[in-house]
Order: C-alpha cells, then sequence, then structure tokens
C-alpha cells in the first residue's frame, strides 16, 4: 500500500471537542499536546497533510494551531466530505481520520481510515483503526506510529527500541 496523504478532521480529532464559549461567542478549543509530533512523523514519511473543518465559528482558532504545526486547512463542511475528497485527493493513496457520522463514507472510500477510541460507535465500526487514544489526547501520533509500522518497520523498531540499525 502507497500512502502519499493524511486527511484529518480536527474537531475530536485534534480537540476534546470541547469549545468554550463566552457572552461573546466562542473563544476556545482544547488541542492535545502530541499531535505536532506526530504530523512531523507522517510528513517525514514523504506524506503530505491536510486537515479539515466544518467549523466556521470557530475556523480562525483552528487555522492559528494548524498553521503553528505546518498543516493546511480547508473549511469543508460535514454534507460535503466526500464530495471534497474525491475532489481533492486519490483516495487509494489516502489515509482519512475522523469521528463523527458524516466522517464515514470518506473512510470507507479511503485506503485506511483511523477513529479515536471515543468517536461515535457507528464511525468505530467503519475505521481501518480505532486509536487506543481519545481526542485531542494524541491521536495524530498515534496515527503516525501506526503508519510507520506500515510503510517503515524499521524505523519504527529503531523509534520504540532504540537500538536497531537501519
Amino acid at each position: 500500500m502507497e500512502i502519499k496523504e493524511l486527511i484529518t478532521d480536527v474537531d475530536g480529532v485534534l480537540t476534546t471537542g470541547r469549545y468554550f464559549y463566552s457572552e461573546i461567542g466562542k473563544l476556545l478549543k482544547e488541542f492535545g499536546p502530541h499531535d505536532s509530533d506526530g504530523f512531523k512523523i507522517v510528513r517525514s514519511l514523504g506524506i503530505s497533510v491536510r486537515a479539515i473543518s466544518a467549523d466556521h465559528r470557530g475556523f480562525e482558532i483552528t487555522k492559528k494551531r494548524l498553521d503553528d504545526m505546518g498543516v493546511e486547512l480547508h473549511l469543508v463542511s460535514e454534507l460535503d466530505r466526500l464530495d471534497w475528497v474525491k475532489k481533492n485527493c486519490n483516495p487509494e493513496q489516502t489515509v482519512f481520520v475522523g469521528d463523527g457520522l458524516h466522517d464515514i463514507a470518506p473512510m470507507k472510500l479511503c485506503a485506511m481510515s483511523f477513529a479515536p477510541c471515543n468517536a461515535l460507535p457507528i464511525t468505530k465500526a467503519n475505521a481501518s483503526y480505532v486509536t487506543q487514544t481519545s481526542g485531542g489526547n494524541g491521536v495524530m501520533f498515534e496515527v503516525a506510529m501506526e503508519i510507520l509500522k506500515t510503510v517503515n518497520m524499521i524505523r519504527y523498531q529503531k523509534i520504540i527500541v532504540g537500538d536497531v540499525d537501519e
């Protein structure tokens, strides 16, 4: 299997899915600490990374965090996700990460898919792999390690064990 791209949903995957509001509106989202390392591992394998979000009110908050991690972000409504994936990538060479109902169709279309352990049960049932970590708690790091095992087992063992020659 040749993987060239990873596409991830944001809220519920890279965030806990919690939004912090005040009387002026949405102020904050809670992102996890290890996803940046996961993106670095994926990119080191020559795999491009993009993220999608349907959260137009919190888009600028999300954009700031993803810019910090060097991840391209697209505003894509839930109902347009499948069409967006079909138009913007080669699903046979794409990994999709999602947690919600509207992530199922692109997950089923793509070569490999992941869902956080706290995703909807129906979403987890349609994922190739369900992570042990929940959204906002390092899902992307776990995804990266699984991709690394699939693509380059020797490098994976070197990272984990520390004594395997490449």
